[in-house]
Formats: structure tokens, C-alpha cells, sequence
């Protein structure tokens, strides 16, 4: 009997698909072990730039293209990372720090491709998914940040002049959060604003999938037309412009917004990290210093919620129920955590009901839906910290291969 079962065993063993997409050990453990828990791109998330990615010479810094990213392990520690530039033909270590971090630099040249692998190896000898983090670069010398120079500034004059229609005739109609939530915003901004000052600097621009993505830093000095209180603030923020016979045109931005803070929750597709306030509307109209994406003012005691990824889930039978998200922040309890679900990683996000979410712990927290149930696809995840009726601004981004 013992040899019957043996033999069966074998042959499911045998029959099971050997594709490069399985994500699990045959009993039950994750071979994704090994992860990163953010990944940047010449300073754009290096999930959201597809494979393909055209970088600008002129925006380069020193004229170095730059990977930096944070490297994370369910159990050993992380050994070394490693970088290929052509297409794992041969590999150059990063820069490494203890907490896992990491960075890599390297000097382009004109036209050539490159194909980039990042490779995580814990001491354990374990590495990450390598073929997932393949991307193809090549550096390209037209002049596209004077075109994007331009286009921001006649979206600053016509937002100073309070013109809605000359605003929205720079912004393409497949805006992600809708125009028409974004001409709203617009027009409902010229209420409550008075004497806007706004000046904004370009800093990098880099193409993948068609689109632009363009970081920007921006101060700004504005009066509440309610109080009479004039506010300032400065930061950076990122857009997505598409390039088209009428030249770039705005498909998403992201928080801290530079435009539509009157509806920032809806008009912003993602939020940057910030180390200060910026200017926020509550739901009220009141104009304050506040928090990117909380309309509201964050009281001592709410942190930065920031590192969030996704632990190697149970069993390959408990694959489709739930997931667990593991994040970090100071905060202290009590507070409860909101947990945006989205299938792009640009959003459009939808927040998920409190009887799916459970707080396992203050840093991780399991999470059931019905994408996750029924979706074989990509699915993406933010968190929200909530205390006292105020919500932290989302955290980053992590993604789960519901596959």
C-alpha cells in the first residue's frame, strides 16, 4: 500500500506544470523569499515604467542613470545585490547598506540598449525573481524637457489666470481620474484661492509605454479666499504626460498636487513621499497646512507609513483568499489601517471594506477581497493609517502576482 501511495505521489509530482511563473515551493513555502520593498528609477517607480523605457540625456544627473532601491528577506539576511546591464551576461554589485537599501549607478551611452536585470542574494544563497525586474533602457538625445518645460508653464498661467478652459485644454482626455473630476477640482481651486504664486522646476523626465513621466519640484504661496490666511509650501510631485500632435498633455498626477487640490483624493493617481506639509482643502473648504491625500491637518502622533510589501502568503491552497501586507511606521495604537486596493499601479484605488481587513500585529495586517478571490491578474495595494478620525497620506505601492 505504502508503494501505491509513493507512486502516486510521483506522478502528480511529475504532472505538475514546470513553468518560470510558479511562485510556490512544492510544499507550500514561497520561493519569493526575496524581494523589493521599493524600487526607484532615476528617482520613478520602476514597476509603474513597463519594459521598455527611453531616458532623456539631458535630464541624466551627472549623466548617470541611477537605480536605488530597499531589498527585503522572509528570513535570512540580505547578502548582496547585484546589477546586469546586459542582459545577465555579466553582473557589478551595488552599493549596499545593513537596513538593505541599495544603489547602483552607470554612465550611458547615446542609442546603445541596455538590458537590466536586478539581482537580490540573501546569505542564505537564495536571489530573488530575476526575470521580473528585466527592463530594456535606451538614452535618447531629443530635446523633450523643453517641451514639458513649456507645457507646465501654460498650465501655471492659465491656472494664475483662472482660466479652466485654457487649463483643460492642456490635459488629454484619458486622464486617469477622469477630466471632468479634474476640470470640477479646477474651477472649485479658483474659489477658494486667492493671489496664487506658483513656480515649479523640472528635474527628471524618463518614457516607457508611450507616456512621459516628469518629476517636478514646485513652491507655491497662495491666500485662502475664506480666512485671509496666506499659506506657502514647496515639494515635489510627479506627472504623466502623453505626447501627441498637439504636444504633451497631462494624464495623471500625483500627490502632493501641484493643480486640483480642491479634490485631491479623486484627482491624484498616487502619492510621493514627503518630509513636510503641503497645502490641503478639507472637505469643508477649509485651506491648511495638512498632509498629501488626507484633506485634513495630521495631528502629532500619526508617522509616515511607508515600506509596505507583501509576506510570502499561507499555503498554495490559500493562495486565492488572502494576502498579508507588512508596512513600517512610528504611530502608536491605538489606530486602525485602511487598505486600498487597485489592478494598475496608478489606481484608480478603491478602499476595501473593514470586514476584510485584520490587524495581525501594528505592522501587519491580512487582507481578503474579491479581486483576490476571483482575479488571476496583477493586483496593487496602498495603506492608510487612521487615528482620531485623521488619515496618514497612502504608503507606497506593492504589488501582488495573483496569478
Amino acid at each position: 500500500m505504502n508503494g501505491v501511495r509513493c507512486l502516486v505521489i510521483l506522478i502528480m509530482l511529475a504532472l505538475l506544470p514546470a513553468t518560470g511563473h510558479a511562485k510556490w515551493w512544492i510544499f507550500g513555502q514561497s520561493e519569493n523569499e526575496i524581494s523589493t520593498r521599493y524600487l526607484y528609477l532615476n528617482g520613478i517607480s520602476y514597476d509603474e515604467l513597463g519594459d521598455r523605457v527611453t531616458i532623456y540625456r539631458e535630464t541624466l544627473e551627472n549623466g548617470q542613470v541611477t537605480l536605488r532601491g530597499k531589498a527585503a528577506t522572509s528570513s535570512s539576511a540580505v547578502g548582496s545585490v547585484q546589477v546586469s546591464l546586459n542582459g545577465k551576461e555579466s553582473w557589478e554589485k551595488a552599493r549596499k547598506a545593513a537596513d538593505g537599501s541599495f544603489e547602483y549607478s552607470f554612465r550611458p551611452e547615446t542609442g546603445k540598449k541596455y538590458i537590466i536585470y536586478v539581482k537580490i542574494i540573501d546569505t542564505a544563497g537564495k536571489t530573488n525573481d530575476v526575470d521580473a525586474t528585466r527592463k530594456e533602457i535606451t538614452i535618447s538625445d531629443q530635446n523633450i524637457s523643453a517641451l514639458l518645460r513649456q507645457a507646465m508653464d501654460e498650465l501655471i498661467a492659465a491656472y494664475r489666470a483662472e482660466d479652466p478652459a485654457r487649463f483643460m485644454a492642456l490635459v488629454g482626455e484619458d486622464f486617469a481620474a477622469d477630466p471632468t473630476v479634474l476640470d470640477r477640482a479646477i474651477r472649485r481651486d479658483f474659489t477658494l484661492f486667492d493671489n496664487i504664486d506658483l513656480r515649479c522646476t523640472l528635474n527628471n523626465v524618463t518614457a516607457a509605454n508611450g507616456k512621459i513621466y516628469a518629476g517636478f519640484t514646485f513652491s507655491r504661496k497662495l491666500t485662502s479666499a475664506r480666512s485671509g490666511q496666506t499659506l506657502s509650501d514647496r515639494g515635489a510631485s510627479e506627472f504623466i504626460f502623453t505626447l501627441g500632435e498637439k504636444g504633451p498633455l497631462v494624464s495623471s498626477m500625483k500627490s502632493p498636487l501641484i493643480f486640483g487640490l480642491s479634490d485631491a483624493s479623486n484627482v491624484a493617481t498616487g502619492t510621493l513621499p514627503t518630509d513636510g506639509q503641503t497645502i490641503v482643502v478639507g472637505s469643508d473648504g477649509t485651506v491648511s497646512l495638512g498632509t498629501p491625500g488626507s484633506g485634513t491637518a495630521a495631528p502629532a502622533g500619526i508617522d509616515v507609513v511607508s515600506d509596505l510589501t507583501v509576506l510570502p502568503d499561507p499555503p498554495q491552497s490559500m493562495k486565492h483568499h488572502q494576502i498579508t501586507l507588512t508596512f513600517t511606521t512610528d504611530t502608536l495604537l491605538p489606530y486602525t489601517v485602511a487598505v486600498e486596493e487597485a489592478t494598475s499601479p496608478s489606481g484608480p484605488w478603491l478602499r476595501l471594506p473593514a470586514s476584510g481587513i485584520t490587524l495581525m500585529n501594528p505592522t501587519t495586517v491580512r487582507v481578503m477581497s474579491t479581486n483576490i478571490a476571483s482575479q488571476g491578474i496583477f493586483l496593487y495595494y496602498r495603506i492608510v493609517i487612521v487615528k482620531d478620525a485623521v488619515e496618514s497620506r497612502p504608503s507606497n505601492v506593492a504589488v501582488w502576482d495573483n496569478r
